[in-house]
C-alpha cells in the first residue's frame, strides 16, 4: 500500500499532488514553515512542468500566492520567485481569477522593488491596486493592504502609506496557522511612523510584534524585525543599543540563512559606522550589504535615507565606494525616480556639498526650497528640519542673522521632544536661551491643550472596547510612548485584579510575564492612591524587557476610581520628563471626564442598538388599536402574508407604528419562536453600519480585539427587521443586496462564508421611489426589498382612533406611574380631534405621558403644542421653553422636507447637524424615531 506521506510512493500524478499539498498544510499547521516552504516549492516545480494537467490551474495559483509570503516570511527564494508569479499570472488570466490576479501583480509589484526594478514595480502595484480596489470587498482589500502601502511607500508618501500598513499588521495579528499572512504589515508600518517622527512607535511596534514573533516560535521573522529596530534606534542615535540589535540579528540571519534579514543588518552596521566616525569600516560594512544583497535577488532596495547619507560621507571624505553605487550614481538615480522622501535628502546634500565648496548661493537656494517642498508632502518633520537646519545656513553665509535666528527657532518646533539629538551645536548659540522661562509655560498651557484636543478629538461610539483601543493609541501617540494600555478594575478593585483593555503593543503575556511584575505594583499604586505615576530607572541594561519609564494615570467613572491608563517606554528613559505632576494630575480629571462621559454614551447606546433578540414578551405587544378601515385592510393584509418568507416593505411617515407592524408579522408568521432581530441605522455611527450588520473578524480594523457576530448572522432561522433602511450608506447598499438575494456573507476582514437563513421586513419614512429617482438609492436593492410593500396611514388619516389610542395610553401610564386613571373630556376630545398630529403615534404617546404626569384632582392637564401663532402674531407670544421651540421648528423643517432627515435637501442638512446628533436631539425632546 502507498504511503500519503511520501510523494514517490504516489499511485499517480494526480496522487503525488495531494500528497505534496497535505504535507505542505500539515507543516503550515504545525508552525514548521521551512519545510511547508521546501513542500510548496516542490508543488510549484510540478506545476510548471509543461505535461502538467491545465485542470490543475487554480490550485498552482493559490500555491503560487502561498509560496510568494512564505518565501518574504522566511526571507528567501526571492531569484525564482519571479518567474513562478508570472506563470501563476498566466494561469489566472486564463481562468479569469481577477481576485488571484490582482494580487499576483501586487507581489510581482513587491518582488521587482526588491530587485531594482522599480518602473516595472510601480506599474505591476498600480495594475493589482487597481484590480483590488474594482472588487473591492474587504477580504481583497485585507490582503493587499500592505503592498498598496508598499506602493505610496516607495514615492516617500507616508501618511498615504501608514493607513495601509496599519491594516497589514491587524490582518498579521489575526493569522491562522494553517495559512500564511503577509508578515511585513508591522514592519513597514514602524518605517513609516518613524519617518512621519513618530519614533517611539516605531520603536514599540517593531519590539512587540518581535516578542509575538518569538513567542510563536517565528524565528526568520523575528530576527528580521531585530535588524529594523536596530535601524529605527539608529535614527535617534541610541548607537549603543542599535548595535546590540543590528549585531544579534547579523548572526541570527546568518544562521537561518535569512538573506532579508542579513540585508536590513548589514545596512544598518554601515550606517552605524558612519555614525560612529568610523567611516573605513562603514564602506566595508556597506561593501558587504551590495554584495549579499545581489546575490540574494536584493538589489540596491532602500526607502530610508541612510544610504544616501552614509554615501555623502564617504564622497565628502574622498573614500570612493564603487563605480556601480556611489553618491554621484545614487543622486543621480533618486532623481529620477519617484520617491519624493529621498529626492527632498538627496537636494539637501547636494546643496550642503555646494555650500561647503563655495559654489553660488542661488543654485543652492533652490535646491533647497526644492528639498523643502519634498519633504512637506512626504510628512517627515526630521528630514526638514535638517533641510531648513541648511537653509539657516545659507542666512549667516549672507550675513542676514536676525533672519537666521528666527528661522533656528522655527526648527527648534520642527524637532519637537527630539530637538536635543537634531539640533546642531555650531548653531545653538541662535536660539533663544533668555526665552526659556516663557517658553515652558506656554509649553505648559500648550500641553494641556493638545491632551484636551486629542481627547475630545476621540468620535464616541457604541463599542466601548473599541474606543478604549483609540483612547490608548491617542494618548501613546501623546506622551511618545512605546507602548501602552488601560488597567481596568471591577467596581470592588479587589476582585481578581485588572484586565487589560485597549492595549497598543502590549499583550496579555507581557502583563502575565515576571519581569512585568514591578510595572503592575505601580498600576495597583496609582489606582489605590488615585494619583498620578512615573517612574524613571537610570539603568543602562539593553534588555528590551526591563522597562526604562513607566508612566500612570488613574481615572474615574461614575464617581469611583475604575482604572489606569498605563505608559511605557524602554528605549527612550526621559519620555516622560515634560510632564510634572501637576499636569499630569490635570490630564486625569480630563481623561475622568471623557471616559466617563463615552462609558454613560456607550451604555445608552448598547440599550439602544443591542442585540434584540428573543420571544416576545406577550401578544399584547403585537396588538394594534384601531377602528380605521383603512389600518383594519392593512392587518388583514399583514395576517395573510406573515406565513410567508417573501420581503416585506413598511412605509411611513416617524411615528406611524411600523416597528409595531413588523413585530406583529414576526409573531404570526412560522418563525414566531426564532429571533426577531432588530437594527436602526439612526442610531448607529454611519461608519460602523457595516459592521453591525455584518459583524467582523478580530483584527479586522482598529480596535476589534475579538469576533462579533452581525446582525444578519444572529437572525438565522428568524427575522431581520431593518428601520429606516433609506438611511443605510450607498456603499453599504451592494453588499446588503447581495446578502439577501444569496442569503450569505462574509465577515469585514474574514473569508469564510456565513449561511443565516432570514426573513427581512425593512421600513422606511422617506419615498425610496423617489431616492431612487434622485441616485441617492439602489435601484436593484429597492426593488428586492420592495416584494410586498405596506403603507401605514399618519394618524391625522385615522380620526377615529386618535381618542382611542389617547385612552389607552393614559391607562397604560397609569399603571405605570400609579395614578389614577383620568378621563379625557369631550373638549379635549375635540381639542386632539382638530390637532394635525406631524409626530404620529409617538407624539400623542409622549403628550398624554406628560399630561397624566401632571394632572391633579383627577383632571388630566392636556396642553397640546401650538399649531403656530396666528397670523399677525409674535411666533413667542405664548411664551413657549426653549425645549418647545426647538420642536416646532424641527416638525416645521420636517414637514417641509417630508420627512427626510439624511441627505441632499434633508433635515440634518439644513439645520447642520449630523444625522445621529439629530436623532438623538429629537429623542431627548420627546420626538423619537420609532
Amino acid at each position: 500500500m502507498p504511503s500519503i506521506n511520501n510523494p514517490l510512493h504516489a499511485r499517480s500524478a494526480d496522487d503525488a499532488f495531494a500528497v505534496e499539498n497535505n504535507l505542505a498544510r500539515h507543516a503550515l499547521a504545525s508552525g514548521d514553515r521551512n519545510a511547508a516552504w521546501v513542500r510548496l516549492n516542490h508543488l510549484v516545480s510540478r506545476f510548471m512542468d509543461p505535461e502538467t494537467n491545465r485542470e490543475k490551474d487554480g490550485l498552482f495559483v493559490s500555491t503560487s500566492l502561498e509560496l510568494a509570503n512564505l518565501s518574504f516570511v522566511l526571507g528567501k527564494g526571492f531569484g525564482d520567485l519571479s518567474q513562478i508569479l508570472r506563470h501563476a499570472s498566466t494561469s489566472a488570466e486564463k481562468m479569469g481569477d481577477r481576485r488571484s490576479l490582482a494580487l499576483i501583480r501586487l507581489h510581482l509589484g513587491r518582488l521587482f522593488y526588491f530587485a531594482e526594478k522599480r518602473d516595472q514595480a510601480m506599474a505591476m502595484f498600480a495594475d493589482g491596486k487597481a484590480g483590488a480596489e474594482a472588487l473591492g470587498d474587504d477580504d481583497i482589500l485585507m490582503q493587499a493592504a500592505e503592498f498598496i502601502g508598499l506602493y505610496y511607500f516607495i514615492q516617500g508618501r507616508f501618511r498615504e502609506a501608514i493607513t495601509y500598513f496599519e491594516q497589514a499588521a491587524q490582518s498579521f495579528e489575526s493569522e491562522q496557522h494553517d495559512r500564511v499572512i503577509n508578515p511585513s504589515g508591522p514592519l513597514w508600518l514602524s518605517y513609516c511612523a518613524a519617518f512621519l517622527g513618530q519614533f517611539h512607535r516605531a520603536i514599540g511596534t517593531l519590539d512587540y510584534y518581535r516578542r509575538l514573533a518569538v513567542e510563536g516560535a517565528d524565528r526568520s521573522l523575528a530576527t528580521t524585525l531585530r535588524a529594523a529596530l536596530g535601524i529605527i534606534l539608529l535614527g535617534i542615535q541610541k548607537n549603543r543599543e542599535a548595535h546590540f540589535h543590528l549585531s544579534g540579528a547579523y548572526q541570527e540571519a546568518r544562521t537561518i540563512q535569512n538573506a532579508l534579514a542579513g540585508y536590513f543588518a548589514t545596512g544598518g552596521l554601515a550606517f552605524h559606522h558612519y555614525m560612529e566616525g568610523r567611516l573605513a569600516e562603514s564602506r566595508e560594512w556597506l561593501r558587504k550589504n551590495a554584495e549579499d544583497g545581489e546575490a540574494s535577488g536584493l538589489i540596491r532596495q532602500y526607502a530610508s535615507p541612510i544610504v544616501i547619507e552614509t554615501l555623502f560621507e564617504l564622497h565628502r571624505h574622498g573614500l570612493q565606494f564603487s563605480e556601480k553605487l556611489s553618491y554621484l550614481t545614487e543622486f543621480e538615480r533618486i532623481m529620477r525616480e519617484p520617491n519624493i522622501h529621498l529626492r527632498g535628502v538627496a537636494l539637501r546634500l547636494k546643496a550642503a556639498d555646494a555650500m561647503e565648496k563655495g559654489s553660488a548661493m542661488e543654485p543652492i537656494a533652490a535646491d533647497l526650497e526644492r528639498s523643502e517642498a519634498y519633504l512637506i508632502q512626504s510628512g517627515d518633520p526630521i528630514q526638514l528640519g535638517k533641510t531648513r537646519l541648511e537653509a539657516v545656513r545659507l542666512k549667516l553665509r549672507a550675513g542676514d542673522t536676525e533672519q537666521a535666528r528666527l528661522m533656528a527657532e522655527n526648527v527648534r518646533k520642527d524637532f519637537g521632544s527630539y530637538v536635543d539629538i537634531f539640533f546642531p551645536d555650531d548653531l545653538r548659540p541662535l536660539l533663544a536661551v533668555k526665552s526659556d522661562l516663557n517658553l515652558h509655560r506656554d509649553t505648559e498651557t500648550h500641553l494641556l491643550g493638545m491632551f484636551g484636543e486629542v481627547i475630545q478629538e476621540l468620535s464616541p461610539s457604541a463599542d466601548f472596547d473599541s474606543l478604549l483601543s483609540r483612547t490608548v493609541k491617542a494618548t501613546n501617540r501623546f506622551f511618545g510612548a512605546e507602548r501602552g494600555g488601560i488597567f481596568w478594575f471591577g467596581r470592588s478593585g479587589k476582585a481578581k485584579g485588572p484586565v487589560l483593555r485597549g492595549p497598543c503593543n502590549l499583550s496579555g503575556t507581557d502583563v502575565a510575564s515576571p519581569e512585568f511584575k514591578a510595572n503592575l505594583s505601580l498600576v495597583f499604586k496609582a489606582f489605590y492612591e488615585n494619583r498620578p505615576q512615573v517612574v524613571r530607572r537610570e539603568d543602562f541594561e539593553l534588555n528590551p524587557s526591563r522597562v526604562k519609564a513607566m508612566m500612570c494615570v488613574p481615572f474615574a467613572v461614575e464617581g469611583r476610581v475604575r482604572g489606569v491608563l498605563y505608559h511605557d517606554n524602554s528605549y527612550v528613559r526621559d519620555c516622560f520628563d515634560n510632564f510634572d505632576m501637576a499636569q499630569l494630575s490635570h490630564m486625569a480629571q480630563w481623561l475622568t471626564r471623557y471616559i466617563d462621559h463615552i462609558f454613560a454614551f456607550s451604555s445608552r447606546m448598547a440599550e439602544k442598538a443591542t442585540d434584540q433578540i428573543g420571544h416576545l414578551e406577550s401578544v399584547d405587544d403585537t396588538d394594534i388599536i384601531t377602528r380605521n378601515p383603512a389600518m383594519t385592510h392593512l392587518l388583514d393584509q399583514a395576517n395573510r402574508i406573515a406565513a410567508s418568507a417573501s420581503t416585506v416593505l413598511i412605509s411611513g411617515e416617524t411615528g406611524t407604528g411600523k416597528e409595531l407592524l413588523a413585530r406583529r408579522i414576526h409573531q404570526m408568521s412560522p418563525r414566531k419562536t426564532r429571533p426577531l432581530v432588530i437594527i436602526d441605522p439612526t442610531a448607529i455611527p454611519e461608519n460602523l453600519v457595516e459592521s453591525e450588520l455584518f459583524g467582523y473578524e478580530k483584527g479586522a480594523f482598529t480596535g476589534a480585539d475579538r469576533q462579533k457576530k452581525g446582525r444578519l448572522e444572529l437572525a438565522h432561522t428568524g427575522t431581520l427587521f431593518i428601520d429606516e433602511i433609506g438611511e443605510i450608506p450607498k456603499s453599504i447598499q451592494v453588499k446588503l443586496l447581495r446578502a439577501i438575494q444569496e442569503k450569505t456573507m462574509v465577515r469585514i476582514g474574514g473569508a469564510k462564508t456565513i449561511h443565516s437563513d432570514f426573513r427581512l421586513i425593512a421600513a422606511t419614512n422617506r419615498d425610496l421611489a423617489e431616492e431612487v429617482a434622485a441616485g441617492r438609492f439602489r435601484d436593484d436593492l429597492y426593488y428586492r426589498l420592495n416584494v410586498i410593500p405596506m403603507t401605514m396611514p399618519p394618524l391625522r388619516e385615522r380620526k377615529e382612533d386618535i381618542v382611542l389610542l389617547a385612552d389607552h395610553f393614559l391607562e397604560r401610564y397609569a399603571v405605570k406611574y400609579k395614578r389614577e386613571k383620568c378621563r379625557i373630556t369631550p373638549d379635549q376630545a375635540a381639542m386632539i380631534n382638530a390637532y394635525d398630529w406631524p409626530g404620529n403615534i409617538r407624539e400623542l404617546q409622549n403628550v398624554i405621558e406628560r399630561a397624566l404626569l401632571l394632572s391633579a384632582d383627577g383632571t388630566l392637564c392636556l396642553d397640546l403644542p401650538s399649531a403656530g401663532p396666528a397670523r399677525g402674531t409674535h411666533p413667542f407670544d405664548d411664551l413657549p421653553s426653549l425645549d418647545e421651540l426647538q420642536r416646532r421648528y424641527i416638525r416645521y423643517i420636517l414637514q417641509k422636507t417630508g420627512g427626510k432627515i439624511s441627505g441632499t435637501g434633508g433635515a440634518s442638512e439644513i439645520l447642520d447637524m449630523k444625522r445621529t446628533s439629530l436623532y438623538n436631539r429629537m429623542n431627548r425632546l420627546g420626538m423619537r424615531q420609532e
